[in-house]
């Protein structure tokens, strides 16, 4: 599973200086999964205008359901700071950073500032040095960005679920959004994820990977009208399988429910199980899909349904 941090580096090979940021028993029976799942499997030319808006897909499935960005990616919108909000700003880079109060999540948002902070200060060395460099040989140099907001999704029993969106320029055609997920004890800030909620521990039933690919087939048609990855028809299974839980990030979501997981959100970045033109891929399985597949001790956990992604 994706186990990655807002703070590490991970880019694609035709990109320079891009960092982003942090799946899933004995199952509930495939053809379950298959039967919650409706998808067109017609396939027309992925550069087409889309057919359908976010809002006709809307709430179409009872368990699994997409939710998806516009079709060219943009940095987020900055909502208004917390109280927790950190800014810093000088020639070479601009920082900000947004976390939950700990009466939301714990003890984890210290860990977060501390991993945000550190991160920003290895920025802004690596800004100022190329500055220097640009100013020596007379070029112009380009300020660079850097963005951290995390928020807390939703809380059940001890455990808080957590999700976090990095944006960073460092000159380029373009800025990269990514994302990151956490599930952490809200007394001790231990963390853990959601595979280990699962009785097969790191081995997620065919139902699950199944219901997670089908969902993306359903986002795909709607916007590019062509169930491909990199102009592959998607494979779900197999050696040859190019939708994959691990190449996203799980967050357990809130729920009807007070108080309880409705289910989960999965997140595929840019270059994902696509292009950068065509944005992030976001999708809400509902607990019912992985039911059957938790540890006893975590199945009192979930209930009610999860709604659709909030805006991150």
């Amino acid at each position: 599973m994706r186990e990655s941090k807002l703070t590490e580096e991970s880019k694609p090979a035709d990109k320079k200086r891009v960092h982003p940021v942090a799946i899933a028993g004995p199952a509930v029976a495939i053809g379950a999964a298959l039967f919650a799942v409706f998808i067109s499997t017609s396939n027309k030319d992925k550069d087409a205008a889309p057919a359908e808006t976010a809002a006709t897909a809307k709430g179409a499935d009872p368990l699994v359901s997409a939710q998806f960005a516009p079709e060219t990616p943009q940095p987020p919108v900055p909502a208004a700071p917390s109280a927790n909000a950190i800014t810093h700003e000088s020639e070479e880079l601009a920082f900000s950073l947004d976390l939950p109060s700990e009466a939301d999540a714990g003890p984890i948002v210290a860990k977060l500032r501390k991993e945000a902070e550190d991160a920003y200060a290895t920025r802004l060395k690596e800004a100022r040095d190329l500055h220097a460099e640009a100013k020596a040989d007379g070029h112009a140099a380009i300020a660079w960005e850097y963005q951290v907001s995390w928020s807390a999704l939703a809380r059940s029993g001890e455990f808080v679920s957590l999700v976090g969106t990095l944006y960073e320029f460092s000159g380029g055609a373009h800025g990269m959004t990514s994302t990151d997920t956490r599930l952490a004890n809200i007394k001790t800030g231990a963390e853990t994820d959601f595979p280990s909620m699962l009785r097969m521990g790191k081995t997620v039933s065919p139902a699950l990977v199944i219901a997670a690919c089908e969902a993306v087939k359903k986002a795909k048609m709607e916007r590019i009208q062509s169930a491909t990855v990199f102009d592959e028809p998607i494979v779900c299974a197999g050696p040859n399988a190019n939708v994959k839980l691990e190449d996203g990030h799980i967050a357990l979501a809130p729920s009807t429910v007070e108080g309880k997981f409705g289910g989960i959100y999965v997140y595929f970045d840019q270059y994902a199980v696509g292009s950068y033109a065509e944005g992030p891929y976001q999708i809400v399985i509902q607990h019912d899909v992985f039911a059957e597949d938790l540890k006893p001790e975590f199945k009192a956990l979930f209930a009610g349904a999860a709604p659709d992604l909030p805006e991150i």
